[in-house]
């Protein structure tokens, strides 16, 4: 008889996946492809990819929705700063005449489109490209995720483009501030924008480290507290180490990026800048301290939470080791008095038994006293 086919294997149920894991998307393209070639890699965040040009300068601006480079192009002025803000990048031919129309290099496209690409200033001598990452707000439906997402710029003399996967918080800022011309936005040039996006996302960092300080600081308190250790899951723990670890690797590239910054010695960055930029280091100093201090608050958490559960077991461990040492030499006597001789003394006579309760009594109470006077329980 043939062998009967094998049934199939039955699909693996897919994990879900947290927002705050860094775990890279799967890159799909074929290999050895030529540089500006390749297409996007990452997860769709929006229906359609937008480009709006922000023109600003003189105290005015000037805002529109647009197709393509072209549109962009002959919306500006050449006398006034423009932002290119791009939204979405699934479509990899839109971004390809978009990035041909102001001559960005054929890798660039390759690091806009992949949102695996990490952190990172590059210097191309007509314009400075770097990338980042934006961070959205906590999602309070099953946890304290966060969402994360590929961000990239470049500052050319008069223009700064921005590449975004969705919309975010930090870019809308920075929008609004630009709408309302609010502080020096409208004033100064590309580079200053350019900041102030930067400084935006750093902001973000550092609410999110915020409220994980206050997470931190609240489980600290509850685990400290008497009795709450050992209620206290391994999860929640987990969890918050998790977060704690995810954060201080986001915010540690952002330092990286300052100081390359404030180190380039580009035409693109005035020197009116600088200030900004030694701020902007500032800042993700802070960060990166901040995110430090909270790993090492969640280790010893997570320590003083093992060493409350190891006492706790050790506790019991000597209860059972006493209960069974209390027991031990009342088996043996029991033992004795329960082999089938015919001549045992003890056997016959009319107050054994209540005689063997009370060897059992004596033996079981001096242990114990013992036990108590040693310590032991």
């Amino acid at each position: 008889m043939p062998d009967p086919k094998p049934s199939p294997r039955a699909p693996k149920p897919k994990r879900e996946r947290r927002r705050f894991s860094l775990r890279r998307a799967r890159d799909h393209r074929p290999p050895a492809q030529a540089p500006g070639s390749g297409g996007h890699v990452g997860e769709r965040r929006v229906a359609g990819v937008t480009i709006r040009v922000l023109d600003f300068g003189n105290g005015a601006l000037r805002e529109r929705e647009v197709s393509g480079g072209q549109e962009c192009l002959a919306f500006e002025r050449e006398d006034s700063p423009a932002w290119i803000q791009v939204t979405g990048l699934h479509d990899a031919p839109k971004l390809h005449g978009l990035l041909d129309a102001y001559g960005i290099h054929p890798l660039v496209h390759d690091d806009i489109l992949n949102t695996n690409q990490q952190p990172k200033v590059e210097d191309y001598g007509d314009y400075l490209f770097i990338t980042a990452r934006l961070l959205g707000p906590a999602e309070k439906t099953g946890g304290e995720a966060h969402d994360l997402q590929h961000f990239a710029l470049i500052l050319t003399p008069r223009v700064v483009l921005s590449f975004q996967e969705a919309p975010s918080a930090a870019v809308d800022l920075v929008i609004t501030r630009l709408r309302e011309g609010k502080g020096r936005l409208r004033e100064m040039g590309a580079d200053y924008l350019t900041w102030a996006l930067l400084d935006s996302l750093l902001d973000h960092y550092l609410l999110a480290l915020d409220e994980l300080e206050d997470s931190v600081a609240d489980l600290d308190e509850h685990v400290t507290l008497p009795d709450n250790a050992a209620a206290t899951g391994p999860q929640e723990i987990h969890d918050l180490r998790s977060r704690t670890r995810f954060l201080y690797r986001l915010v540690r590239p952002m330092r990286e990026i300052a100081i390359a910054l404030q180190r380039n010695e580009s035409a693109l960055l005035s020197e009116k800048l600088q200030p900004f930029l030694r701020d902007l280091y500032d800042h993700a100093w802070h960060a990166i301290e901040t995110a430090d201090h909270l790993r090492e608050a969640v280790t010893a958490i997570r320590e003083y939470h093992q060493a409350v559960l190891s006492q706790r077991m050790n506790e019991i461990m000597k209860v059972l080791a006493a209960i069974s040492t209390v027991f031990l030499p009342l088996s043996f006597i029991a033992g004795v008095y329960g082999m089938n001789f015919d001549f045992m003394p003890e056997l016959r006579w009319h107050y054994g038994y209540p005689a063997v309760w009370g060897v059992f009594l004596l033996v079981s109470l001096g242990m114990l006293v013992y036990f108590r006077r040693r310590r032991w329980i």
